[in-house]
């Protein structure tokens, strides 16, 4: 199968791919608490910290719940919480008819709004309130049929990796190229709330990467920055990070999500680590190529020289400054005359040999 991915997509008014920033998702997910006044402060919040984008997640719990009695269990205020899966999604579910005011009020703030669509009504929502790309959680990966549809709207898409083998990377792959979605983004992800970081397996990215040769990034569920630091500067392009206002908030997600100072230090880290990324190559930069000079040895006499001597190995020494004879051509020197006497410590130039 060939890779015929774009290198770059557009989200929003933002381009994503290498040379350009690293798009940063603000996933607020489900930490709104079905609350619109919530989840408005959470976006100004977001914007404010810096987040590219805000995303959230569209289902309806009927959908996607056959056995009304599972029991989701997860960690909130220091407790382990056990609680009906269906009541609980059912509890944070959104109504898609105020899906447009809250993405319009997104890009009032000047972030881009995203969400995870669950089934085809949830992605129809989407896009008639004005999503100008769609994601799919890691779970619907597998999910073909939605695959196909998401993948038939023209959009870009976002799409998570966690708990998938290649195989199942590939059939994804499949059903997109069939349906001509190449606007397409893989993100490494593993689903483990919160993953511990022996779980992270970071280089699995690059394996994403390689396999999909698409846009790639990273949905992190790990506690802290670190793992979106790293992942940066192994080339994602994209990341991710829970969000909460406050990780004592009562539900499943806010425990483990960054709160407001903890996602600032993401971003600030993100930006800091791309400057450092610098643009590669084996020369040195405008600013080093000055302490080529300063810093370095270059060819000097070992002694004071008389005129007529021919130079041996004890002759010569490298000293700083570093801006004459590079030390690569020492030995070279060896055998020839001197035109000129020179005092000990004085650089030898090309003019004063022969």
């Amino acid at each position: 199968m060939n890779s015929d991915f774009a290198r770059t997509l557009t989200l929003g008014e933002r381009v994503v791919g290498p040379g350009h920033p690293v798009f940063i998702i603000a996933e607020v997910g489900v930490n709104h608490n079905g609350d619109m006044d919530l989840a408005k402060k959470m976006v100004d919040v977001a914007a404010d910290a810096g987040a590219d984008c805000v995303k959230f997640q569209t289902f309806r719990s009927e959908e996607f719940m056959a056995d009304r009695d599972m029991i989701y269990e997860y960690r909130n205020r220091g407790e382990t919480v056990r609680e009906s899966m269906y009541e609980m999604f059912k509890r944070l579910e959104f109504p898609l008819e105020r899906h447009r005011e809250l993405f319009d009020y997104a890009r009032s703030k000047g972030v881009v709004p995203l969400t995870s669509v669950a089934d085809p009504i949830c992605m129809r929502a989407a896009i008639e309130s004005g999503a100008t790309a769609l994601k799919l959680a890691s779970e619907d990966l597998i999910n073909l049929p939605l695959l196909g549809a998401v993948a038939a709207q023209g959009l870009p898409l976002i799409l998570s990796t966690g708990m998938a083998d290649e195989r199942e990377v590939r059939d994804a792959m499949e059903i997109l190229y069939e349906n001509g979605c190449m606007d397409t983004a893989f993100l490494h992800c593993v689903s483990l709330y919160p993953t511990p970081d022996s779980e992270a397996n970071l280089a699995r990215m690059r394996d994403v990467a390689n396999l999909t040769g698409a846009v790639t990034g990273y949905s992190d569920h790990t506690s802290g920055v670190e793992a979106c630091l790293a992942a940066t500067a192994l080339g994602a392009r994209i990341l991710e990070k829970h969000f909460t206002l406050d990780r004592g908030m009562t539900g499943p997600d806010h425990a483990f999500s960054a709160d407001p100072v903890e996602f600032r230090a993401l971003v600030e880290g993100v930006r800091r680590v791309e400057r450092q990324m610098g643009a590669g190559g084996l020369v040195p930069g405008p600013v080093e190529e000055h302490f080529r000079h300063e810093f370095r040895r270059s060819v000097v006499a070992a002694r004071d020289l008389p005129a007529g001597a021919v130079l041996g190995p004890d002759d010569l020494a490298l000293k700083r400054p570093g801006n004459g004879i590079h030390p690569r051509d020492m030995r070279s020197l060896c055998g020839r005359t001197l035109k000129a006497a020179l005092r000990k410590d004085e650089q030898l130039t090309r003019e004063t040999v022969e």
